[in-house]
């Protein structure tokens, strides 16, 4: 994908990595972007760069080992989220980002960053109207005005720590094999987690809130949604639950808590491991990846750890009890 090119129509792509010993090849190779670095730091200059592209999001993980300016221009109808792995001091049009702090433009217009030395970041560039349509999903609202000027938004610590896992796990395991990216299914979870991701950070408080809801109410709400989860044959998102069920993401998430002591992450978590093991042992799915990947699990190895946890088993182990060939 070229420099100023849209994320409409990109594709799910293998995860590409790259290293450069000079500053201007480094800032050429970060697709889908206009920018310049110019190096603040004396001495020779080492940037790496992975980056992962599904059907509306492009994550990716750069580390620079000088200081650096570096003037940038996202595409257009394309939000920008940078998470550095710790405060460093980096600058976002001149202002200095602080603890939890994490980076943000949705203006097409140029930017500018000044980076330490050995500067580690994450970044998240999303389309918009995909990030509108989870919020929609979600019945939540896009805070629009923190996107009209580059700047950064306070994140609370333990939101920070856990974005930063979650992209460093899905940009580790997606060139190693242990990532499901070629599949439709798990790609879809993977764009809506990191949508969601995203939407923490600009969402602005929900419109609706669950205090009035009765007890009686929530409980339906919650017999709805596991009734139409069990009815599908793919498991669905989160925020196609809420969509299909006309509430917010706040609304389902207190309904669960309340009747049954589980999110509702974790509770379609659950689903999705039962599924994947009713595939393994009825002989629909030929392996382990298939049977994962079909049911929206992107990361192998986290499945794996989950499934084990869940059943006390391996899911080769399981694969093995099935009494059809494969």
């Amino acid at each position: 994908m070229q420099p100023g090119s849209t994320l409409s129509g990109a594709v799910a792509t293998a995860l590409r990595r790259s290293q450069s010993t000079d500053v201007d090849a480094h800032a050429a190779k970060l697709s889908g972007w206009q920018q310049r670095y110019d190096q603040l730091g004396a001495g020779a200059f080492q940037g790496q760069l992975c980056e992962l592209w599904f059907d509306e999001v492009q994550v990716f993980h750069e580390r620079t080992s000088h200081a650096v300016r570096q003037t940038c221009s996202i595409r257009e109808d394309a939000v920008w989220c940078g998470i550095t792995m710790a405060p460093d001091g980096s600058r976002i049009e001149g202002r200095t980002v602080g603890e939890g702090g994490v980076m943000v433009s949705g203006s097409h217009g140029e930017f500018e960053l000044l980076t330490p030395d050995h500067h580690d970041i994450f970044g998240i560039v999303a389309s918009r109207t995909a990030l509108a349509a989870v919020a929609q999903q979600l019945g939540q609202r896009l805070n629009l005005a923190a996107l009209e000027q580059p700047g950064w938004l306070s994140c609370a610590p333990p939101a920070h720590a856990q974005l930063r896992r979650g992209l460093a796990l899905l940009l580790g395991e997606a060139g190693t094999g242990q990532s499901c990216h070629d599949h439709a299914q798990a790609r879809r979870y993977a764009q809506q987690a990191v949508l969601g991701s995203l939407l923490s950070v600009l969402g602005a408080p929900p419109a609706d809130g669950p205090e009035g809801m009765s007890f009686e109410r929530r409980r339906r709400l919650v017999r709805r949604a596991c009734d139409w989860v069990l009815s599908m044959s793919d498991t669905p998102t989160v925020p196609e639950l809420c969509e299909h069920l006309h509430v917010s993401r706040r609304t389902l998430q207190y309904a669960f808590e309340t009747v049954v002591g589980l999110s509702p992450v974790v509770y379609l978590r659950c689903l999705r491991l039962n599924a994947v093991r009713r595939d393994l042992l009825g002989g629909t799915a030929s392996t382990v990846q298939a049977a994962a990947a079909r049911r929206g699990f992107w990361s192998l190895s986290q499945f794996a750890s989950d499934y084990r946890r869940q059943f006390d088993e391996r899911p080769s182990q399981t694969l093995a009890r099935c009494p059809t060939p494969h």
